[in-house]
């Protein structure tokens, strides 16, 4: 891959004012579905331990997190690095609700909740505790991409604001000198094209007075 030039870094990094940071957003989306089919999952178990009041409040944290996570997702896509921050959260408490109601499930044999027509024997618990711990692993992966990509895209994003604020960086000098380096470029591309015409034809003529002679 051809290095770019500090120009060429300028006008990528000025880009971004105008265009939106996807990836960072379609990652902490595909996080968010990564903990929607985890939570579909836990509250489809029906052993009686789950209907406590703790599952309530295991909602109410979920509905957070789904909020939270959508939120952030839209603020880093805006370059906001503070959300960068509240991904990295988000992600580092998927990790620790593995200890929670999966952890306790797989001790207790009691993760039998249907899924796909698979109905697991509590003896089975270890199945559905690994579909946990694959989703909510997968989630925090996702976050955690985000919340990097985010955070380094805005920090780029800054520095550059920064530098053209204070009059370091002029955008339109630099579009104007790549724009001279092209034309010049084309002109050189043009005089080598006619040199090398030149010469295919001198050596033609050469060749045809040879064979006169």
């Amino acid at each position: 891959m051809e290095k770019k030039t500090p120009d060429q870094i300028t006008i990528s990094h000025d880009i971004m004012r105008y265009k939106k940071n996807k990836w960072a957003q379609v990652l902490a989306l595909l996080g968010l579905v990564f903990n929607c089919l985890y939570f579909m999952l836990l509250y489809a178990e029906n052993d009686k331990y789950f209907y406590k009041i703790t599952i309530g409040i295991s909602v109410i944290l979920t509905l957070i997190i789904l909020l939270a996570t959508f939120l952030s997702s839209e603020n880093v896509k805006n370059y906001n690095k503070t959300f960068s921050y509240v991904l990295l959260g988000i992600a580092a408490f998927q990790i620790l609700r593995i200890f929670g109601y999966p952890l306790y499930g797989l001790k207790n044999k009691i993760l039998t909740a249907g899924y796909f027509g698979f109905y697991p024997t509590p003896e089975q618990s270890g199945i559905i505790f690994t579909i946990f711990v694959v989703y909510l692993v997968a989630s925090a992966a996702c976050l955690t991409g985000a919340a990097v990509i985010g955070w380094v895209q805005a920090t780029r994003l800054e520095a550059h604001m920064k530098k053209v604020e204070s009059g370091e960086v002029d955008v339109m000098q630099v579009i104007k000198r790549m724009d001279e380096k092209d034309s010049s470029n084309a002109v050189h591309t043009v005089s080598d094209a006619v040199l090398d015409e030149a010469l295919k034809n001198a050596t033609a003529e050469e060749n045809a007075q040879g064979e006169v002679k």
